[in-house]
């Protein structure tokens, strides 16, 4: 049995890996994390492709308390995917495997990787591709709320992708089980992302604590940010942006939501709810028109009053196309030089060109708010409350 260097540097006790070795060929990187690598994998048997987590235990880099910490955190996540991972869109976890060193979890292989991947590509998506990812991401939490399970670190890159962009919800290292009218106080899951009570319950003693509620927050963060490129909340001064969260200040501002559907500010509006007893619920979010006006499936019975009604809207369309056609402003020399930003498909360039230079989103004027997309933490809260400093990797 042949390994790579590399590998074989991970596992120093190899007797105690010894089955996973014998029945996955591990390859490339794919990602990291603060104390694990996750590589592709082959099923020498079958030949079919998974990912594996490889989790380092190791007391060289850890003090007894944290390696306590991983092995628990670790089991309960396990536990866990055990419990929901037959959900078409959570994450199926395959096999694992312990050593004295190294914990090995065999997961699905979503080829395309991240969400938050995607979105840096593409910047913004449409509210086609939205409400698929989003009703998706949406089915994922109704099932976990009804098993009673909370995630508390909802974000684009705990949202994984196959070649089909199907979504797979990934990553329940904060998840736990909730049992009946319990609260949680915790502090946990990624600043950008955490809902209002979270942070109360930290600054304030006897706050009642918070729920599930805290995971239709993220969603709402979430859909924002598909939408728009950008975080809701965010300022170059962590204080400020945790003010912003706990008022539940953020705006629908322009250029990036005049072309937006109502719908989709209203349902955004009603996850982004400060009040966790007024925010919708998973099931109340996915009957709203947003999602409603467009069935995942079958097709609707096409009658000869449809039929007219199509006929009519497509003439209606047609002709309003030709207006705008001859209303349309040239794109010359002149405009770009005054307003490049007012043109779409140029504004769109111009925020690629940034990203390639600059290493991070910069928008038009002084909120440079896509800066944030990359500035999360991925497994820890590095959160502390007095902290002014502005965000590393600020262009």
């Amino acid at each position: 049995m042949t390994r790579d260097v590399e590998t074989r540097d991970e596992l120093p006790d190899w007797a105690g890996a010894k089955e996973f070795y014998q029945k996955y060929d591990p390859k490339e990187i794919i990602g990291r994390g603060v104390s694990s690598t996750v590589r592709r994998c082959i099923h020498r048997e079958t030949g079919r492709q998974y990912a594996v987590k490889i989790i380092e235990v190791t007391p060289e880099r850890m003090s007894p308390e944290q390696l306590q910490e991983v092995r628990l955190s670790t089991a309960k996540e396990m536990e866990i995917l055990h419990q929901v991972s037959q959900h078409p869109f959570i994450i199926t976890l395959i096999d694992s495997y312990e050593s004295s060193t190294f914990i090995f979890l065999v997961f699905d292989l979503m080829k395309r990787g991240e969400l938050f991947d995607y979105l840096t590509e593409k910047v913004t998506l449409s509210e086609k591709e939205t409400r698929c990812i989003m009703r998706s991401l949406l089915e994922a939490v109704s099932y976990l709320h009804a098993n009673n399970i909370v995630h508390r670190d909802l974000k684009p890159e705990n949202i994984l992708m196959d070649d089909c962009l199907n979504i797979k919800l990934s990553d329940f290292g904060f998840s736990c089980v909730l049992k009946p009218q319990e609260k949680l106080r915790e502090l946990c899951g990624t600043p950008g992302y955490l809902a209002p009570e979270i942070l109360k319950c930290s600054m304030d003693e006897t706050h009642p604590g918070y729920g599930k509620e805290v995971d239709l927050w993220a969603c709402g963060v979430i859909m924002f940010t598909l939408l728009a490129g950008s975080p809701p909340f965010w300022h170059r001064r962590q204080m400020l942006m945790l003010r912003m969260i706990m008022d539940g200040r953020y705006q629908f501002s322009s250029p990036e939501w005049d072309d937006r559907s109502a719908t989709v500010k209203d349902l955004i509006s009603r996850l982004l709810e400060v009040s966790p007893e007024k925010r919708l619920t998973a099931d109340q979010a996915l009957q709203q028109p947003f999602f409603q006006s467009h069935q995942r499936e079958g097709g609707p019975c096409v009658t000869p009053y449809h039929r007219f009604r199509i006929a009519a809207w497509t003439a209606l369309a047609c002709v309003r196309i030709l207006v705008r056609w001859r209303r349309a402003r040239p794109v010359t020399r002149e405009l770009l030089i005054r307003d490049p930003y007012g043109v779409k498909g140029i504004r769109r360039l111009i925020d690629a060109c940034a990203f390639r230079i600059y290493g991070h989103w910069v928008k038009k004027g002084e909120r440079q708010n896509r800066a944030a997309l990359f500035q999360n933490q991925p497994k820890a809260l590095l959160l502390t409350m007095g902290d002014d400093e502005d965000p590393e990797g600020e262009g």
